[in-house]
């Protein structure tokens, strides 16, 4: 399979684009469909991180902040384990109690966790209760008194037959070897696509099945269906369904028109998940758990200090909203309050040009936070603010660029907006490894 990389929101070439998807417009359609590809003065762009195949290509979408493909290979594995672990905090295929015909989710994500469950829980067990007459098992004394007669001496029952049990792993069980067969199969394909080793995967070869050894297809999914009625494990549910679902037709391989998907179209999402994750987001923190200038008794939560809007009425009544403004990561450092805003953007500016910035909309509600927080700032003793924008960049050190200012918010008092730029690098790695960066080391 031919591997290509293409960067988030470059714009391509018609021409290269449908030499990718085998000049294929039906699976054209359904990208721009999905909003995966989009169209724009005759050129389209990848708005998507991460994996499609389609035919006899794999196209790798890396983000668009990576500016060089010198280091593309190791990066590009360093962001599907981003993706992958951010998948896990949400489990998005966690579906236990889901009836069948509503299972429906990406099949490259269905074979992964086949390979990674198999790594950590092994293959579907049957366990088989064996009873035997004098055997070396545990003695059933139920059964041996009900079953025997006993000699009675100086008042104590003698049992001349003892009925014994003991538990087995049933290797020949028809769901165990199916699960082997599946697995074996996931490990095949994606070591054909050159999967395996961009996800740090080993090969699995435990079967030597074929699919049709086990029955028609249509057998195969009504044994497994009968077997979930009587299998009330949580995690062997689970396989059982996860089995169903990638033997059924609807997550077949030979769909023509079937795209193979891993990743994200809204990685903006994920990139503000990682810096309240590693720069120690507090919004969710009770105010008594916190470490303040001045303590605080209440368990209020950091989150619920803004208020929401109010609706008075001509009436005399009143009714709040249900929602207002949250910022996305607040922390303290050196008894001062920080502010910083997550921007997935590809930010380019010199002296005599700015491109990619937020608009004004952000940069009046990144002003309106502290606001929203002063008393609170001011009761619990905060000796100052600071207030950031977070941009990621692939170069190796962390850079504050300087800062956006709006007058009319600046001279009531309130801090600039700082512009700095992380290495996207250390802060994917520290949030797969659950380490923190220090806040001093931004410059704020």
């Amino acid at each position: 399979m031919e591997s290509v990389y293409v960067r988030e929101l470059e714009y391509y070439s018609k021409d290269y684009l449908y030499k990718l998807l085998g000049n294929n417009e039906k699976v054209l359609n359904n990208l721009l469909k999905k909003d995966i590809v989009r169209y724009d003065d005759n050129s389209y762009q990848f708005n998507y991180v991460g994996i499609i195949i389609v035919d006899e290509y794999r196209i790798n979408c890396y983000p668009k902040y990576i500016k060089s493909e010198d280091n593309i290979e190791n990066d590009f594995k360093q962001i599907l384990q981003v993706i992958k672990k951010y998948n896990r905090f949400r489990d998005n295929f966690d579906y236990e109690n889901d009836e069948l015909e509503n299972i429906s989710f990406n099949l490259l994500s269905m074979m992964l966790f086949f390979i990674e469950d198999y790594y950590e829980n092994g293959v579907y067990s049957k366990i088989q209760n064996i009873l035997e007459t004098n055997g070396n098992g545990e003695i059933n004394w139920d059964r041996t008194i009900n079953d025997n007669f006993a000699i009675i001496q100086n008042n104590k029952p003698y049992y001349t037959e003892l009925q014994t049990r003991y538990k087995i792993n049933d290797l020949f069980d028809y769901f165990r070897l199916l699960h082997e067969f599946i697995i074996t199969q996931c490990s095949k394909k994606l070591e054909d696509a050159g999967l395996l080793e961009l996800f740090d995967l080993t090969p699995v070869e435990i079967s030597e099945k074929a699919l049709d050894d086990f029955g028609e297809i249509e057998f195969i999914l009504n044994r497994l269906e009968k077997e979930l009625n009587v299998e009330f494990n949580t995690h062997k549910q689970k396989l059982l369904k996860s089995m169903h679902a990638y033997l059924s037709e609807k997550n077949s391989f030979t769909n023509e028109n079937y795209l193979t998907l891993y990743g994200t179209s809204t990685y903006h999402v994920i990139w503000e998940e990682m810096c309240c994750r590693v720069l120690g987001d507090k919004l969710d923190k009770k105010l008594n758990d916190l470490k303040m200038p001045v303590t605080s008794s209440s368990s209020k939560k950091l989150i619920d200090i803004i208020k929401r809007p109010k609706w008075v009425l001509n009436n005399g009544g009143s009714i709040n909203a249900d929602k207002t403004f949250i910022p996305d990561l607040i922390t303290f450092y050196n008894d001062e309050f920080i502010i910083l805003d997550a921007k997935y953007y590809d930010i380019k500016f010199n002296e005599n040009q700015l491109k990619g910035q937020p608009g004004l909309e952000s940069i009046t509600k990144q002003y309106l936070y502290e606001l929203a927080y002063k008393d609170f700032i001011d009761y619990y003793g905060f000796v100052g603010v600071k207030n950031g924008f977070l941009f990621p960049t692939d170069n190796l050190e962390i850079g504050n660029k300087g800062y956006v200012e709006l007058e009319i918010l600046s001279n009531l008092g309130l801090e600039n907006i700082q512009v700095i730029m992380l290495p996207a690098g250390e802060m994917n790695q520290l949030y797969l490894d659950n380490k923190k960066m220090s806040i001093g080391r931004l410059n704020l």
